[in-house]
């Protein structure tokens, strides 16, 4: 007699057990995104007020990268000097000049910048986002732009490092076209209010570009 309740208990039960979870989903799921989503707008608006500063951060790393490597440039092309009459592949001028020019590059890191915009632009406007909208969804919209400019420049400077692998023994293949990818993503970064308006023009679509 006892079983047979506790059976009847159980099958009452299982099926507000099984349901309870998927009600729980079904019913509370919208109101908590609704709480989390203006929350992921604010932290990507706290995020774009501090780019400013990050980007000074990456220049500085830039300048620091940059004056490294031209020192050691400078000290290969001392060796080579050196070891003149040594017919030593250790001692060649391609790895301490490709140092040199890369160097120099990250020490004039905004200069490189604009020159890797004038190569695929006319006039390039990377701020052209800037719009005189007030609206959220406006200022959403600037935010990820400088979050994508953020992202551009780090991997602006992380193409031209790799480039320095081009003048060691050890570099691997694919090399060049791994660090020209990485250049040219960043500058499409750094530029992407323009690129969106080309991708736009080219296709014939609306709505992608702001």
């Amino acid at each position: 007699m006892v079983s047979d309740k506790v059976s009847i208990y159980t099958k009452a039960l299982a099926p507000k057990s099984f349901f309870a979870p998927i009600l729980a989903v079904t019913f509370y799921a919208p109101s908590a995104y609704a709480a989390v989503a203006p929350d992921v707008g604010t932290m990507l608006a706290n995020f774009a007020t501090t780019i400013p500063q990050l980007m000074k951060l990456v220049t500085a790393l830039a300048y620091v990268m940059g004056m490294f490597l031209i020192v050691k440039g400078v000290a290969g092309l001392k060796e080579a000097g050196e070891a003149r009459t040594q017919m030593s592949a250790h001692h060649g001028l391609k790895g301490p000049l490709i140092l040199v020019g890369i160097g120099t590059m990250l020490l004039y890191l905004p200069t490189s910048v604009g020159v890797g915009l004038d190569t695929f632009w006319t006039s390039p406007n990377p701020y052209g986002y800037e719009t005189p909208g007030d609206d959220q969804w406006s200022a959403l919209i600037q935010d990820a732009y400088l979050v994508v400019q953020l992202i551009g420049t780090i991997s602006f400077v992380r193409g031209l490092i790799i480039l320095t692998q081009l003048g060691g023994q050890g570099g691997q293949p694919g090399t060049l076209s791994k660090g020209l990818m990485h250049i040219i993503a960043g500058a499409l970064c750094i530029n992407m209010h323009d690129f969106l308006i080309a991708i736009q023009a080219t296709l014939g679509i609306t709505g992608i570009g702001p």
